[in-house]
């Protein structure tokens, strides 16, 4: 399947916090999109997401010149990052402590493949319906796998911040990883916490189903609803549609169309 991909980012410090620690980058030229949530309450958690950002995608464009396989390219790109992050909290007393949460998508031509460490997500919208790809790294999705939190509670937890992996000193950084297929009119969501911890994944499906056909828009109105809600944290998003060729799209929309005009 051939297909290209239409992406559009938006990030906002929220209404509590000064300054903003996460960071978005991508290189359409190899399909690599990544987004870093620094974390805050650490010494330069800007700088630590900053650099995540930026040697994830180098990394990445020097494994496709090499021909590797899509997941060894990730899992190496991540590596590099979290190796450069704690040099550089090691050699400078100012950045001591420095981490990151990360989530990257690295698309070809039939598969995504998905890497996160931490609590930064990536959703997929497909059919109208919105699907949680990543599962945190966090002591809230320790607690609630175990039954010692029931979802009412979960949202109102203490332990909303507190992470297990990231990329920086102390922490491990190991990715989860995992593959997709892809299909024309697929919606692609990389968002750091600040935007799940504020909206509803309900309000976050009914978005993108119903303006997806708009990035920016989206983008917008997704960190719009954040801050609405309170805006307690950063708030970025990264978006990427699939878009097929006509004759192979089998999107829902389409589907509809056809259904309204009795084909």
């Amino acid at each position: 399947m051939r297909f290209h991909l239409t992406t559009a980012s938006a990030t906002h410090a929220g209404q509590i916090r000064a300054f903003n620690d996460d960071s978005v980058a991508q290189d359409p030229s190899i399909d690599a999109y990544v987004l870093a949530d620094g974390m805050g309450g650490h010494n330069a958690g800007d700088v630590a997401a900053q650099m995540a950002t930026r040697i994830v995608i180098e990394r990445l464009s020097k494994g496709a010149s090499r021909g590797a396989q899509g997941a060894d390219r990730v899992r190496d790109a991540v590596q590099e990052a979290n190796q450069a992050i704690c040099r550089a909290a090691s050699s400078d007393s100012a950045r001591a402590g420095m981490g990151t949460t990360l989530a990257v998508a690295l698309f070809d031509e039939r598969h995504v493949t998905i890497g996160h460490v931490g609590d930064s997500r990536v959703y997929r919208l497909r059919d109208g319906r919105l699907k949680l790809l990543t599962r945190d790294h966090s002591v809230l999705q320790e607690q609630a796998e175990t039954g010692m939190l029931d979802r009412d509670s979960a949202r109102v937890s203490q332990n909303r911040s507190l992470v297990t992996r990231a990329l920086g000193a102390g922490y491990d950084a190991t990715p989860e990883v995992s593959e997709f297929d892809v299909l024309p009119e697929d919606i692609f969501l990389l968002c750091s916490d600040g935007l799940n911890d504020m909206v509803d994944d309900a309000d976050i499906e009914l978005t993108l189903a119903e303006i997806g056909c708009n990035l920016d828009m989206t983008a917008e109105v997704l960190v719009e609803l954040a801050n609405d809600n309170g805006g307690q944290d950063n708030i970025s998003v990264l978006l990427a549609r699939v878009e097929g060729d006509a004759q192979t799209g089998s999107g829902w929309r389409q589907r509809m169309f056809g259904w309204l005009r009795g084909g």
